[in-house]
């Protein structure tokens, strides 16, 4: 079978794609399209933010120059016009989330879900005679005149992006960027069991010359949240950061109300959580008069100093997304069209671009479609 356009992954950017060019056709390896899409915002679909060009590209790490021509060229504003086009109505959270207004993945997959798909195709092989791409599946062998990678990164493999596809992009000439975890929760190198499910909302995280701010999740092995899982792109295995539960300095302390329960005043005038400060500290019944300065470091190491030894090892299948992928040096940015390979596109998380949570990967794994889009439909 020939075609002139083979789309190869049925995730975010290859089904926007596909229902872009419904003449191409899609080849998923799963038995439906979006696996990963629909776990997407815990299955509600955080599919852009909100803002201007300018604002969306600062949320990409190292990679802003690079995704900067697809995002000011289709950004939040033109992906809830097309999703209107399409007859999926979205709306902005008060954080700047923007979401379909039924709040349910799937009503996202099925409108993408336009193009000509052949699902339970997996591809085994490429290669590249002198005019064609020449692709052998377990359902037979595909020849295409164009083709577009988009078969994602190495995170949630159950969902069918497992990083598989990786080897195949090199044997085509392509580099490719070591893959570790990115946006993920960081594992505690010490027992978190006591503490799990409770949040803290005003939070400091340093990390080197990172600094965030925002609520914290604690896990049974560790920490998670919006700013922890930003910093885990950047931590090495084993590696220590800072954590303010507190912005109370330990001096204080002695200056809370001295007959009140030690644990208690701390609770009142911070607004911890009182189990957290219970678990985490050894006061018991202590009143504010009778803490020692034992207690006080106590206070400095566990709440308002905290400096706990994380790692991400063992984190990539449970990472939102993956860092690393297909070196951006050799696609151009404004097509994405591969510059070693003839007439091959690579688009989404198949690259190495990832962004921060909010919606921003989503956002890139639509503008890059719609570049490719725009490049293909100009070589027609």
């Amino acid at each position: 079978m020939k075609r002139e356009i083979v789309i190869i992954g049925g995730g975010a950017s290859g089904l926007f794609l596909s229902s872009l060019i419904r003449e191409a056709l899609l080849l998923e390896r799963n038995n439906e399209v979006g696996k990963k899409l629909s776990l997407t915002g815990g299955g509600k679909c955080n599919l852009t933010h909100e803002g201007d060009a300018r604002e969306i590209v600062s949320h990409y790490y190292d990679k802003k120059r690079f995704v900067s021509p697809s995002i000011y060229t289709f950004g939040p504003g033109r992906i809830r016009e097309y999703f209107s086009s399409l007859s999926l109505d979205t709306y902005t959270r008060s954080d700047g989330k923007v979401f379909p207004v039924s709040e349910k993945s799937c009503d996202v997959i099925n409108a993408l879900r336009k193009g000509d798909i052949a699902l339970e195709t997996r591809v085994l092989s490429i290669t590249r005679n002198e005019d064609s791409f020449i692709i052998t599946t377990n359902k037979g062998v595909v020849e295409a005149d164009k083709l577009v990678i988009a078969t994602g990164g190495s995170s949630f493999s159950q969902t069918g992006s497992d990083g598989s596809f990786f080897p195949i992009l090199s044997l085509l000439g392509h580099k490719i960027v070591p893959i570790r975890p990115a946006l993920c929760s960081l594992k505690v190198k010490e027992d978190m069991g006591r503490v799990e499910g409770i949040t803290v909302e005003d939070a400091c995280i340093k990390y080197k010359k990172i600094k965030r701010e925002g609520s914290i999740l604690f896990t049974r092995n560790g920490i998670s949240g919006p700013e922890v899982m930003n910093i885990s792109r950047e931590v090495e295995n084993d590696d220590q950061i800072e954590i303010s539960l507190s912005y109370l300095p330990p001096s204080e302390l002695f200056h809370l109300k001295g007959n009140m329960r030690a644990i208690k005043a701390l609770h009142e005038e911070t607004l911890l959580p009182l189990r957290l400060l219970e678990e985490r500290l050894s006061w018991k019944d202590k009143k504010i008069g009778e803490l020692s300065k034992k207690d006080s470091e106590e206070y400095r190491d566990k709440i308002y100093k905290w400096t706990p030894i994380v790692t991400t090892k063992g984190m990539l299948n449970s990472s939102t997304v993956t860092r690393g992928g297909v070196d951006t040096d050799e696609v151009d940015p404004f097509t994405f069209k591969s510059k070693l390979v003839p007439n091959l596109w690579i688009i989404g998380e198949a690259l190495d671009v990832d962004g921060e949570c909010g919606g921003y990967n989503l956002t890139f794994a639509f503008s890059s479609a719609y570049s490719a889009y725009l490049s293909l439909k100009k070589e027609k």
